[in-house]
């Protein structure tokens, strides 16, 4: 796999789970990394904890204007954007009866807003050192599943817009792929964790018999990010596991 140095990666939910361990995995091959978050005291304990190649920035990616001063202030400081990985997610378990409208805002907000702007903001930088997209999305994507279809119909869209800008930005020399992960062990996932009947049917279903950990789609996002992987784009690769095959 290609040694980072030199790169500069920007990881919007960087502070904890599936954003902290992508960020760790660039750290750990040369790169210098931005993560972003709402949780300053997060951000700070991830960012002590990986070392000086280590920025943070704390903001809210689905307020309007946020997207642009992160992409603004990652330039800052190091010059230069290499890799956008749009990380941060939210989603709400349950029936659309029982789903506000405040509900389906802020999935929709966190979920295709952030990606598209901060996209946006980044694509002149991006477009100058050939850089590449990564969107994180969700194999409930596919899936046809109750009680999920506001969070799964923003994944959707996810992966389409993912098509869609591989399109768009590859004129520029910009990839633009995601990562649909099974169920992975991160705190946004501790309402299924908590349920054992439906874990244990989740993972029934899953041919790889576990749970996905972060760091199994950490290594999804470097080999997407690699160079070696010049000739991929559009693309969303599933990594649950074998879950909804």
């Amino acid at each position: 796999m290609e040694n980072f140095e030199n790169k500069v990666v920007l990881i919007t939910g960087g502070g904890t789970g599936i954003g902290k361990a992508a960020a760790s995995s660039f750290v750990s091959k040369g790169a210098k990394v931005v993560i972003t978050g709402r949780r300053q005291s997060v951000l700070e304990e991830t960012a002590q904890e990986l070392g000086d190649q280590v920025h943070f920035v704390t903001g809210d990616v689905s307020k309007n204007g946020e997207p642009g001063r992160i992409v603004e202030e990652t330039i800052c400081k190091f010059g230069r954007l290499d890799v956008l990985v749009n990380n941060a997610g939210t989603g709400k378990m349950g029936p659309l009866s029982m789903t506000s409208d405040e509900d389906i805002e802020s999935i929709y907000r966190t979920n295709v807003f952030a990606p598209l702007a901060l996209i946006r903001e980044a694509t002149v930088h991006l477009a100058e050192s050939k850089g590449t997209v990564i969107n994180i999305s969700s194999v409930a994507a596919r899936g046809m599943m109750p009680g999920v279809a506001v969070y799964a119909s923003s994944k959707a869209a996810v992966d389409h817009a993912t098509r869609l800008l591989a399109a768009e930005l590859g004129p520029k020399g910009i990839r633009v792929n995601a990562v649909a992960p099974g169920l992975t062990d991160t705190d946004i996932t501790a309402d299924v964790k908590s349920n054992e009947e439906m874990l244990g049917m989740i993972i029934a279903q899953t041919p790889m018999g576990r749970l996905g950990e972060p760091n199994d789609i950490a290594n999804a996002v470097l080999l997407l990010a690699d160079e070696k992987a010049g000739w991929v784009t559009g693309q969303s690769v599933q990594a649950g596991g074998g879950f909804l095959l």
